[in-house]
């Protein structure tokens, strides 16, 4: 039975997996995230928006987002939950990791939009700046920024339900299907609703509220790891059915509102009841996989460059957009939507990832690594404790 190192003992982990000190199992959910989601915005530049079948391939990799969450949740917890909080200290340093890079990459965005398309001004960049919509992926910096404001209640929330965790689940999940029922169904078509109404739910993707289960769900994961991860590692082939049955509940579910007249661009919609069940279940299968990798590193057979891709990966996302649209100016875009689908879309988002990865690999070695990646300059062999955030 496998053993690794923890501390002044050895942790077991061949039943549960690693449940301490650096977990390799997050790196390979994260970076099959990032992947994803990089696939996902090279599907959405190539591709008018109510195309029916780029979107109902977008339905499927639409977990994404919402595994950012579960991600956050799930690490903030991993390394906060069992220690005393110091809620000052915890907001100096997470604010400082990611309120620089939002800022940094808020004016880079605004100015490379400014520069192709114009007509931006000073009001824009403020209006942009506090709804997170300089580039269409900030509002993931928003959103996790008021992950942190309310840390300190997710905590007491969580102890105060010691016991109850389950109930405390389905609650949030309850909530969660409501206001994906009420944004998805009900307000498109609510011509009277309020001004304010329509405000917040145009906003509704940059705002906390829209991803609570997810972060419920990895806070929980985390505060149970050893039965999360050992109930995840006996039922795999469970997993991998509920994979094939849930992709097909919910490309059905986009295929059903497309034929009754829903055009794909909303059909696809993220926030919506249907894409809960499946972000779940994906979340379960990457940790499938991330758990069966994190058994063979700790048998001494890590992949080489995996720690290091994890460590770069917000950097990757943080540039990835700009990548993206620098490759779609003239005369790139032409030699690549040569190419017949999908061959186009799949060179686009190779060539995103390596640019991206290259960008990030040097700026996380100069004194740019935190405004530019989120990370402070780390040695080249860092020996890291616990997974960043």
């Amino acid at each position: 039975m496998t053993s690794v190192a923890q501390g002044a003992g050895r942790l077991d982990v061949r039943g549960t997996g690693p449940v301490r000190g650096y977990l390799d199992q997050v790196d390979v959910v994260r970076l099959l995230t990032f992947g994803s989601v990089i696939m996902v915005h090279s599907i959405a530049s190539l591709t008018p928006p109510n195309d029916p079948t780029a979107r109902g391939t977008l339905m499927l990799l639409h977990f994404t987002r919402a595994t950012f969450f579960v991600i956050t949740g799930f690490v903030l917890f991993h390394s906060g939950y069992r220690r005393d909080l110091d809620l000052p200290r915890f907001w100096r340093r997470r604010y400082l990791l990611i309120g620089v890079p939002y800022l940094v990459w808020s004016v880079v965005y605004f100015g490379f939009h400014a520069w192709r398309d114009g007509h931006l001004g000073p009001r824009d960049f403020v209006v942009e700046l506090l709804t997170g919509t300089a580039e269409y992926h900030l509002y993931f910096l928003l959103v996790s920024m008021q992950v942190y404001l309310v840390f300190g209640l997710l905590v007491a929330l969580v102890r105060r339900t010691e016991g109850r965790h389950g109930r405390l689940l389905a609650g949030v999940a309850a909530y969660q299907l409501v206001l994906f029922w009420l944004l998805h169904d009900v307000l498109p078509s609510w011509h009277g609703a309020p001004h304010l109404v329509g405000v917040l739910a145009g906003y509704a993707q940059q705002l906390l509220p829209s991803y609570l289960v997810y972060v419920v769900a990895g806070a929980l994961a985390a505060v149970h790891i050893e039965r999360t991860q050992g109930w995840v590692l006996r039922h795999g082939r469970l997993i991998g059915a509920a994979l094939a049955v849930g992709a097909l509940l919910t490309e059905g579910a986009y295929l059903w509102q497309v034929a009754t007249g829903t055009a794909p661009f909303r059909a696809s919609d993220v926030l919506q009841p249907v894409l809960m069940g499946w972000t779940l279940v994906v979340t379960a299968g990457l940790l499938v996989l991330g758990l069966r990798y994190a058994l063979r590193a700790a048998d001494g057979r890590p992949l080489p460059g995996l720690r290091e891709g994890a460590r770069i990966s917000f950097g990757v996302f943080l540039v990835h957009p700009l990548v993206l649209g620098v490759l779609l100016l003239p005369p790139l875009a032409a030699r690549i939507t040569r190419l017949a689908q999908p061959w186009q879309t799949v060179l686009l988002w190779l060539a995103t990832v390596v640019l991206s990865a290259a960008f990030a690999e040097v700026a996380a070695r100069t004194p740019l690594s935190l405004p530019l990646t989120g990370r402070r300059v780390q040695p080249r062999t860092p020996a890291p404790e616990g997974n960043p955030s």
